[in-house]
């Protein structure tokens, strides 16, 4: 069964020349990455975009894959790296919905749905006005849930350079959202 094969055997059979054994590595990975693609972009829409993009690209420079073992870590450096040009590239950023913020099934308390969907709402905008390298190393961390030594290898800086970039990013988060929890949902100031 060639779906429970390692990773590097796969890419060792796109390579040989059977191109359909790709479709495994798209299946394994086309979801993995996605709730950060949504926050560095902003949409799902956009996210899904990006990680379509991104594993176009890895199938055009699979050959360029020097550690087939690590396909994944390859594949999220190609994903970051797509985020990264979607955002610099100052494509449109749209807000989502206020429907997509949550799922609420029976509410017992819609004035507390309301004002958690808007919270999250603040939230997310705050993160996507921060720096993309601040934004990028945040999500990875508390998103993710990578190792400082994980994201320095998927994004080739420093430990420090990185401590660095949360440490900004954690401030940058807290100055944007500076009294948001002390919000009042009856006495909104926008």
């Amino acid at each position: 069964m060639t779906d429970s094969l390692p990773d590097a055997e796969v890419v060792r059979l796109v390579l040989a020349g059977d191109r359909e054994s790709f479709a495994i590595l798209v299946e394994r990975y086309q979801h993995a990455f996605a709730a950060y693609a949504i926050n560095m972009t902003g949409t799902p829409d956009d996210a899904a975009d990006v990680i379509q993009e991104s594993l176009v690209r890895a199938f055009r420079f699979l050959n360029r894959c020097q550690d087939p073992a690590n396909f994944k870590a390859w594949l999220f450096r190609i994903v970051s790296n797509q985020c990264k040009t979607y955002v610099t590239r100052g494509a449109r950023r749209r807000t989502l919905p206020l429907e997509a913020g949550a799922e609420v099934t029976a509410p017992d308390d819609p004035a507390h749905e309301a004002s958690v969907a808007d919270l999250q709402r603040r939230v997310r905008r705050a993160l996507l006005d921060l720096p993309t390298d601040q934004r990028e190393a945040l999500l990875l961390k508390y998103v993710e849930g990578l190792s400082l030594p994980e994201m320095a290898e998927v994004l080739n800086v420093s430990v420090p350079a990185l401590k660095m970039r949360l440490l900004r990013g954690r401030e940058n988060l807290r100055d944007k959202l500076e009294g948001l929890l002390a919000w009042d949902p009856q006495n909104p100031v926008i």
